[in-house]
């Protein structure tokens, strides 16, 4: 088959060289050095146009005596009026706490990453107290990295975070990935988002579709996109970074101690897809199922996903990165919430009753099943590790007939695009579904297994795991096959 007899409306899967190579020339160390030696010509030749040699050291300042000491060589100033140390925290800690999440943080932003707000008001942190004093730069970087939340926009924005030292990366609970899909084609042709993507899209959107020159040779041509492929470099950074310090104790106990991740305490990711349409994609690469379920499996309690396509490949996708949460962990997909134009990121209208979100919670009947059974075996005979559940939700959840052993009770939020308001929303442990979806079923499962056949439905079938009869009581191992099948 050739490529040209191909659905031209399907782009491959592919990392740009083009785009690599900007990458690699781009990166903040050759940045920073080829910055540096400009600035230093720059005053060489300055202090050249002036007559001034600039070898050579300048005098110090000499006592009355001719001697140098150390107080001669101080310049004399007035002591500035004193203030309180814990007033001077509270000023630290105002001035450098934004209320807008920062974008790529130590990188420098592409403007085409930002959404029109963000580009209209900056963070406005006062970072220049970091470089006022060494006190003020010890307490001001907890400040920045604690108190603030962040939004990453490309893999290498997140790789060049492990600058940050892990005593202040281990604060971080929750971040936010933008991913903007990147499109390539080495033929003029139009490429566009349907106008269905979204309730707010009145027209279709034409993708910014990057020109490439057509090869003669067997990579792929055509259409090609950075898209799974770069969900899959967004996770892979997240793997423990290189760490000097341990590689130099070779054979000591370090070797024995696994090595903690770019962001260790991380509990809560938010995942952006932006111009992710329908039809565009092939299916994830099988990366993605080693990252999210092997490399970082079981580790998150909360992951959200907006704009996922709603075909098979975005179905996938949602799928393995399910392995990222905890047993009980809450997975929440949303709604395209952001489209990427020629020069910025426009926010979609989320609030209408047309977008909405769908919640659940994976592997909730895990845990009571392995309580009740006691076994942590798989089917080879090996031990399965225990891994710590997603914690239970804080607070006391509303009055519910249908709480039970077969239930349980999570706070979601009210609105996934502004605010921290949450609700109370009661999930049915065996599907993961909220309990009002599947409330009905249930309700028929336990009047077909009423022993009787002529008691009220919910009232003739014994739970499986308490030995109690309550409402969607959890049915025995031999009758799994029907709920399945209803």
């Amino acid at each position: 088959m050739s490529f040209d007899s191909l659905d031209m409306n399907i782009a491959w899967e592919c990392r740009d060289q083009a785009d690599q190579a900007e990458i690699y020339y781009n990166h903040p160390l050759r940045t920073k050095v080829r910055r540096l030696e400009d600035e230093n010509l720059t005053l060489k030749r300055l202090l050249r146009e002036n007559g001034i040699n600039w070898q050579s050291r300048p005098k110090p300042v000499q006592a009355s005596n001719g001697r140098v000491t150390r107080s001669s060589a101080k310049a004399k100033c007035k002591p500035l009026p004193h203030v309180p140390v814990e007033v001077q925290l509270r000023i630290l800690s105002f001035a450098l706490t934004s209320s807008r999440p920062i974008v790529d943080p130590l990188c420098r932003v592409k403007p085409e990453h930002l959404l029109v707000r963000e580009k209209a008001k900056n963070p406005q942190l006062a970072i220049h107290f970091l470089t006022t004093c060494k006190a003020y730069y010890v307490e001001g970087n907890k400040v920045l990295w604690t108190n603030n939340s962040f939004v990453f926009t490309t893999p290498e924005t997140l790789r060049n975070f492990a600058e940050i030292d892990l005593k202040f990366r281990r604060n971080i609970k929750e971040v936010n990935f933008r991913i903007i899909a990147r499109f390539y084609d080495d033929e003029e042709r139009i490429h566009k988002i349907n106008r269905h993507h979204h309730p707010d899209l009145k027209k279709p959107i034409p993708l910014n579709v990057h020109k490439r020159p057509r090869e003669n040779a067997l990579a792929r041509r055509g259409f090609r996109a950075y898209g799974w492929y770069q969900l899959v470099d967004f996770l892979t950074a997240l793997l423990p970074p290189y760490d000097p310090y341990r590689a130099s104790f070779d054979g000591a106990l370090w070797n024995h101690i696994p090595s903690p991740k770019l962001l260790p305490n991380l509990e809560k990711l938010r995942i952006d897809f932006v111009n992710f349409g329908d039809d565009t994609f092939n299916t994830p690469p099988p990366q993605l199922h080693d990252l999210a379920s092997h490399q970082l499996g079981c580790t998150l309690n909360e992951v959200v996903l907006t704009g996922l396509p709603s075909d098979d490949s975005g179905l996938r996708a949602s799928n393995e990165l399910a392995g990222l949460l905890k047993d009980e962990g809450l997975l929440i997909d949303h709604a395209p919430s952001m489209v990427a134009l020629k020069n910025s990121i426009r926010a979609l209208n989320c609030g209408t009753a047309e977008c909405h979100y769908s919640a659940k919670v994976v592997r909730a009947m895990r845990p009571v099943v392995d309580h009740h059974a006691d076994q942590h075996d798989d089917v080879h005979g090996h031990s399965i590790p225990e891994f710590p559940t997603a914690p239970k939700e804080e607070g006391d959840p509303p009055f519910s007939p249908f709480h039970s052993c077969r239930t349980i009770w999570k706070q979601v939020p009210v609105k996934i695009y502004e605010g921290d308001e949450r609700k109370w929303m009661l999930f049915d442990r065996m599907s993961g579904l909220p309990w009002d979806e599947i409330e009905d079923e249930a309700t028929m499962f336990d009047f077909l297994g009423d022993s009787d056949g002529g008691s009220d439905a919910g009232e003739g079938l014994v739970c499986d795991n308490c030995g109690e009869i309550h409402p969607g009581a959890i049915p025995p191992m031999e009758m799994m096959d029907l709920y399945d099948e209803l």
